[in-house]
């Protein structure tokens, strides 16, 4: 099972500009999601810059943790839920998988994870959820 998404919004701001030992950033981020997984998803990261191009973001290594909260449906149930994620993001390739923590409405029992298949401008979320009802 998969969902294609598109970033419709990535704000990234630092969490304190002052602080240059500390390379944390705050990202705000908003997807559009198609295939097994229809709706949108709202994004809350924190990133903290292992190496940084400022020239090119996508050549920088961040450590990656977050939240991603989903409204629409899944395989036509309609519902929310709400992942956590953990992982890196490495010149260009993410890796930071999500652990469902809970749903709501017709999703209120779907467990499971996701990877992301993220490479330049192929963006996929491949599913790895089971529905306990």
């Amino acid at each position: 099972m998969s969902a294609t998404f598109s970033v419709t919004k990535w704000d990234e701001q630092p969490v304190d500009e002052s602080k240059i030992a500390f390379p944390v950033n705050r990202v705000q981020a908003e997807y559009e999601l198609e295939g097994d997984l229809q709706g949108k998803a709202w994004i809350e990261y924190l990133l903290y810059y292992l190496e940084s191009q400022s020239e090119d973001g996508h050549l920088a290594t961040a450590r990656i943790t977050g939240f991603l909260h989903f409204e629409g449906q899944y395989k036509g149930k309609t519902g929310t839920f709400t992942a956590a994620e953990k992982g890196i993001f490495d010149k260009g390739s993410l890796d930071s998988p999500g652990m469902l923590i809970q749903g709501t409405g017709e999703l209120h029992s779907l467990t499971g994870s996701y990877q992301y298949d993220f490479v330049g401008e192929n963006s996929k979320l491949i599913l790895d959820f089971k529905d306990n009802k």
